[in-house]
């Protein structure tokens, strides 16, 4: 009797395990497909034309200049024009147009002598100085393809003291455009 009641407490274990498991139920459901379509991101580039020009502007002059070539000296005043290409494309876009500090190099007491300027303008993006810094500029294409002008100057002002025999090196000059946030 014993081994009869050992089986049926195994055999009714068994049935109990394989109901357990076919033993679920399901909820009704359902799903819809949309005719939602893919989103794109945008771009922005910056290209500089093949028109820059150095000029002496010291006291009124208008000289083109190699800058390689010249020796400043305290009151020397010498600018950069180039016409800058900005390719936008997407709803909402700024951008902060500067020049790259790294980018101009040099012996340190002539580099801290200088002063270093921008000043961007366009006929086919908005541009507006920022607050923060007066050598960004907050631009913000009209279309596509905009083109900004910019001019880099580099004054020794004629109280400078230290900087003799030295070089800056602005032939690798180089501007940025980094996009800003959406409300700033």
């Amino acid at each position: 009797m014993h081994k009869i009641v050992t089986g049926t407490i195994a055999g009714a274990a068994g049935i109990a395990l394989l109901l357990g498991g076919a033993g679920t139920f399901a909820l009704w459901n359902a799903n819809a497909s949309t005719a939602a379509t893919t989103v794109n991101s945008g771009t922005l580039t910056l290209s500089a034309a093949n028109d820059g020009v150095w000029t002496d502007v010291t006291n009124g002059r208008s000289n083109t200049i190699d800058p390689a070539s010249v020796l400043m000296v305290p009151g020397n005043k010498y600018q950069f024009t180039q016409t800058l290409n900005i390719g936008a494309t997407g709803q909402d876009l700024k951008a902060n147009l500067t020049y790259a500090t790294q980018s101009i190099t040099g012996d340190a007491g002539l580099l801290a002598a200088t002063t270093k300027t921008l000043s961007v303008t366009s006929t086919s993006a908005s541009v507006v100085q920022s607050t923060a810094d007066a050598n960004t500029f907050v631009v913000s294409p009209s279309s596509a393809t905009s083109a900004v002008k910019v001019l880099f100057t580099i004054e020794l002002p004629s109280s400078a003291t230290t900087g003799q025999n030295g070089s800056v090196n602005v032939g690798a000059l180089a501007f940025t455009l980094t996009q800003t946030a959406i409300g700033s």
